[in-house]
């Protein structure tokens, strides 16, 4: 499932480069947001003294993430646009360590990629935001989904985005120092993971995401001034693949989060203890179930979602996106048509796709941090021909 991902971002380097010349006409910068907010952006690294790494090596141990944190901003003329991806070389590398021989020229093509949000801006102030948590899929980057993340800042929310060391793709420090995926090996050398070591790796994302919500109580210590503009009393989380399970156990386990939303959450790995239980707090899911040559997912991870969900006595949704492919739910797949030629995304248009993600995620988080009214389910399908409803509860 991983090594997609990198040849993806492969794919994206290499129709650049193609058409450096024109400007790179093939490479799409991320989506003009539709909100009034300005967005403004920070690293952060936070260092959790209370857990060592599952797996050690030279890297010492108390855990240590990489975080990035959007939040309504105002700007100033000396601020500076924020990068996609800071360290494209480490990128080349990721790529590398799948077999993949990659010129790090290619890498230099990131740099076409314009965002909307600027780095270090000052944080609007006499003004309180909810707070959401986005956790990246297996081998995925904390910026994989900027395009939901700024549009979602735009309109008044505060995002802290984690790269779960030794599950990212890689991690890079502000000192310099690189971290790649613990699983990050060719095709030719898997790493084999027994079930312990999958469940202790698949522990410390959910336990990262609840040491952030610790760091977001005692924000003040961080960021003052952020800290001034956060709603604490709505917390949200949303994550694509393995995120989208670690934002649900999450949410089941942690008190603080109030709602989560998956976008084609990998679900097989839910304990079978879970699966029936009820998570008592408003949940969606946004993906896709193909069959045939195109299936990603096996039979058992739609089954133990859609019985997770539909066990919900709360608010649930699941649409459907027939013919979109995994990598759809990620900005990967947007940057380039080149990905549709190599088939690695499907017949939907990643324009709309982008659009059903943005809109279903701002209302589900209006409706449930923002206590405004969801909009009708239905008028999802009317509005968009490429969705299916799969299931609704209205229940608050």
């Amino acid at each position: 499932m991983k090594n997609y991902i990198y040849i993806l971002i492969l794919v994206f380097f290499v129709s650049g480069c193609s058409f450096i010349v024109s400007k790179a006409a093939n490479i799409k910068d991320i989506k003009n947001v539709t909100g009034t907010y300005n967005i403004g952006t920070k690293r952060m690294v936070l260092t959790d003294s209370t857990r060592a790494n599952w797996y050690i090596g030279d890297y010492g141990l108390n855990r240590k993430l990489m975080t990035q944190i959007w939040y309504p901003a105002i700007i100033s003329k000396t601020d500076k646009k924020s990068n996609y991806i800071d360290n494209k070389k480490a990128l080349t590398n990721t790529i590398n360590l799948q077999g993949y021989d990659v010129p790090e020229i290619l890498s230099d093509q990131v740099g076409f990629i314009s965002c909307n949000s600027w780095k270090d801006a000052q944080p609007l102030s006499n003004q309180k935001f909810p707070v959401l948590i986005f956790s990246h899929g297996h081998g995925g980057l904390r910026t994989q989904n900027t395009n939901q993340v700024e549009e979602l800042v735009s309109h008044g929310y505060i995002v802290i985005a984690i790269d779960h060391t030794f599950d990212a793709g890689f991690v890079e420090f502000p000192d310099g120092e690189v971290v790649y995926s613990l699983t990050s090996r060719s095709n030719d050398d898997p790493i084999i993971e027994t079930p312990e070591q999958f469940y202790t790796r698949f522990g410390y994302r959910v336990d990262d995401v609840n040491f952030i919500i610790k760091q977001i109580n005692s924000f003040n210590g961080i960021d003052v001034n952020i800290d001034a503009i956060m709603d604490k009393d709505n917390i949200g989380i949303f994550g694509h693949s393995f995120g989208g399970l670690t934002a649900f156990y999450a949410t089941y386990f942690n008190d603080k989060i109030k709602s989560c939303y998956a976008l084609d959450g990998w679900f097989e790995p839910l304990p079978d203890s879970l699966v029936y239980k009820n998570i008592n707090k408003p949940v969606m899911h946004l993906g896709q179930n193909n069959k045939g040559e195109n299936q990603f997912w096996n039979d058992i991870n739609f089954t133990k979602m859609d019985t997770f969900i539909r066990n919900n006595s709360k608010y649930a949704l699941m649409i459907d996106i027939p013919g979109s492919f995994h990598y759809d739910y990620t900005d990967f797949t947007y940057f380039t048509y080149i990905a549709k030629k190599l088939n690695f995304s499907g017949n939907i248009s990643v324009n709309v796709l982008a659009n059903i993600m943005n809109e279903t995620l701002l209302d589900f988080f209006d409706h449930t941090l923002k206590d405004e009214k969801m909009p009708d389910a239905f008028q999802y399908t009317k509005k968009y021909n490429e969705i299916n409803l799969l299931y609704l509860n209205e229940n608050r």
